[in-house]
């Protein structure tokens, strides 16, 4: 099989994986989502519900990307 490089938009989404699951990463979103969900408004908790699924959403991605690279590679 031929190696088929990410995309550029699976490159930012890996990219942001890689930030989130690092230690500057958690110590930036822990806090933010904190302050989002005590600032006890509707915006504040929309914002904080989008900004946790992106960061699911890029972890799910990245997880997948790595699952379907290690099986490629089999």
């Amino acid at each position: 099989m031929t190696d088929v490089p990410p995309s550029r938009f699976l490159r930012l989404v890996l990219r942001a994986d890689a930030f989130a699951v690092s230690r500057t990463g958690n110590m930036t979103l822990i806090p933010l989502l904190l302050v989002l969900v005590v600032t006890d408004t509707v915006v504040g908790y929309v914002a904080a519900g989008v900004l946790f699924s992106a960061v699911v959403a890029t972890g799910v991605a990245a997880r997948r990307h790595e699952r379907v690279g290690v099986s490629s590679r089999r």
